[in-house]
């Protein structure tokens, strides 16, 4: 089975009990090593930040329903974890809910004197994501991003 069809399937699968619960699914990562056994890997989180009992019980219900449903033909080990602090920033709709947050985007080729960008992120129009850096607001669009995430003052 490809990787995109098990990650297809557990979405599916278990994408409406995590809404219920008001958890979003940020992330499913299946990676299966030639040799040993396979891993999903599951990132979640909601509004607020989720705790430690929140992740152990979404561990355990999730894997009962692939337990019962076995979408994985093969044997794996489930890991469920928040996606961190410094989460990556995947889509518009990442750019949108964390406005006004400190991210650092790192862009394709040098832009505007730089290819590292720490700043207060301001929101994405037009397909291009503003940046306030000090006092300067720069707009870099959204495909010139190679990799872009929650930073944190040091």
């Amino acid at each position: 089975m490809q990787k995109e069809e098990v990650i297809t399937r557990v979405e599916g699968l278990i994408q409406p009990y995590l809404a219920a619960q008001g958890v979003e699914l940020v992330e499913v990562e299946f990676t299966q090593p030639r040799r040993g056994r396979a891993t999903l890997r599951l990132y979640v989180d909601r509004e607020g930040g989720i705790t430690l009992d929140e992740i152990t019980r979404v561990s355990r219900v999730v894997g009962d329903l692939l337990d019962v449903h076995d979408p994985i033909s093969s044997s794996y080990t489930l890991e469920v974890s928040s996606p961190g602090l410094t989460r990556e920033l995947k889509g518009p709709r990442d750019y949108e809910r964390y406005t006004g947050r400190l991210v650092r985007l790192t862009t394709r080729g040098v832009w505007e004197g730089k290819q590292v960008h720490r700043g207060i992120l301001k929101g994405l129009a037009n397909e291009e994501v503003s940046l306030a850096e000090g006092e300067a607001l720069v707009r870099i669009p959204l495909a010139e991003i190679a990799k872009a995430r929650l930073d944190f003052e040091k």
